[in-house]
């Protein structure tokens, strides 16, 4: 749901999912043999940014802070920017999609979890 959030602004904002703004296409190796492969969430071609989205409770945890850092240090050695995006951002510039307004967004394909939790919450909201 964060990443759908985030593409839904960077696309008010302008940029097209598939032309200037690519969803996991950039790979980054990492760790101690540089064996490990860091997909990148986002490349943001027109302003050379890769973004990651994380949930507040993940972004800073041991695994992802190591992607972190060769993610920090390709974008160094490339001149582009690395910026991870957490629920916390999105909540303040108000662009945190709710699952009630994401489940009527077409051409979405709901995975087993998101259709799980949407029924779920219809069996609430009729209970009340």
């Amino acid at each position: 749901m964060l990443e759908l959030s985030v593409i839904r602004h960077l696309e008010s904002e302008g940029l097209i999912l598939g032309e200037t703004m690519l969803y996991e296409d950039t790979i980054i190796p990492y760790g101690k043999d540089q064996k490990r492969r860091y997909i990148v969430d986002l490349t943001l071609l027109p302003v050379a940014t890769l973004v990651e989205v994380k949930p507040s409770s993940r972004a800073n945890n041991r695994n992802n802070r190591t992607k972190r850092e060769a993610a920090e240090e390709w974008c160094r050695y490339h001149g582009w920017t690395y910026v991870i995006v957490t629920e916390e951002e999105l909540k303040q510039c108000g662009q945190l999609l709710t699952l009630e307004e994401a489940r009527h967004i077409p051409d979405i394909q709901w995975g087993k979890k998101a259709l799980r939790a949407m029924r779920a919450r219809d069996r609430k909201t009729k209970k009340k």
